[in-house]
């Protein structure tokens, strides 16, 4: 399994070192575990804009394509308020037999928001308008929309969220827990508890003042836990 997880991770790694140059030393890194193996990681930063925020991650995932083993890039950035409200996105899924990009945009359309999305495959661009109740939020500024709020222990939301893998939005509910510390290999990290419900699966974070994701677990037995640089792109 290690080999064909080098060998594939090994074919995919051109493309996103180039990618992974732009992240610095504030970056944080993320190893994803899958019932206990470690089947990928992710990269993340915050940039400062003049409107407010950029968000970037791209991340590395090893998955199963038709019968085989292949390395998938993903690679995400969001342009936000300085609210963190979105703006903007890009995201693109790279599973080794082509890469799918996704384009949106988020304009005030009273008492909405309207939401734009180009789809870019081998079979061309297609273009979707969506009419929705609010700004949607996406994985990558929930936390920090969450912290710009101040985290307090049993508050409740409710947000629409879109997810750009699979072109669908829907309500998320977000429940506050209590703080607690949070043990990450050498170190012990204070966290917020924070439950969510999308589509009938609950996940669990655990969420920093600032809005850092150190931990999250689902029920389906995925685990991302905040890891050094060299621990999180090793696959020992």
């Amino acid at each position: 399994m290690a080999v064909l997880v080098n060998r594939s991770y090994g074919q995919a790694a051109p493309r996103l070192a180039t990618d992974l140059a732009r992240y610095g030393s504030t970056a944080v890194w993320r190893g994803l575990y899958y019932r206990g193996e470690k089947i990928g990681f992710t990269v993340s930063q915050t940039v400062r804009t003049d409107e407010g925020f950029e968000l970037q991650e791209d991340g590395r995932l090893q998955m199963l394509l038709f019968g085989q083993d292949s390395a998938a890039t993903l690679h995400t950035i969001a342009w936000v308020d300085r609210h963190f409200t979105l703006k903007a996105f890009e995201f693109s899924l790279d599973p080794g037999t082509g890469a799918i990009q996704v384009h949106g945009t988020v304009e005030p359309n009273p008492p909405g928001a309207l939401l734009t999305i180009s789809i870019t495959s081998a079979g061309g661009t297609r273009t979707e308008r969506r009419e929705l109740a609010e700004a949607p939020v996406m994985t990558l500024n929930l936390s920090r929309v969450l912290a710009s709020r101040g985290i307090t222990p049993g508050a409740s939301y409710q947000w629409t969220i879109f997810d750009p893998a699979t072109l669908r939005n829907a309500p998320v509910d977000v429940t506050v827990g209590r703080r607690e510390a949070v043990r990450l290999a050498d170190t012990t990290v204070p966290a917020f508890r924070v439950e969510m419900a999308f589509q009938g699966l609950r996940t669990t974070s655990w969420v920093t003042d600032t809005g850092d994701v150190i931990k999250e677990e689902s029920p389906l037995g995925l685990v991302t836990l905040r890891e050094t640089a060299d621990r999180a792109q090793g696959m020992g």
